[in-house]
């Protein structure tokens, strides 16, 4: 049970991300950790290649897919354990 709980939290965790993320689809933006970097450094962060925001969709393609399979076989696990289906 505790398996699956955590399963299905993980996968809304997941998916929650994809949709945040979908909603910052193509924009430039930066992590902390490499702001800091940049900020110590003086230096510009560098523009997005075409290779990132290949690289970036295909990340969220993956987080979608995932996030909702790890959702739905935990909801369904736990549902089970719990004599419902």
């Amino acid at each position: 049970m505790t398996f699956a709980l955590v399963l299905c939290g993980l996968g809304l965790a997941t998916l929650w991300l994809a949709i945040k993320g979908w909603h910052q689809n193509g924009k430039a933006s930066i992590s902390l950790l490499e702001a800091a970097i940049l900020k110590a450094t003086g230096a510009e962060p560098l523009p997005l290649t075409r290779w990132d925001l290949w690289f970036q969709r295909i990340h969220l393609v993956a987080m979608s897919i995932f996030g909702s399979l790890m959702a739905f076989f935990g909801g369904y696990a736990v549902l089970s354990e719990m004599g419902v289906l």
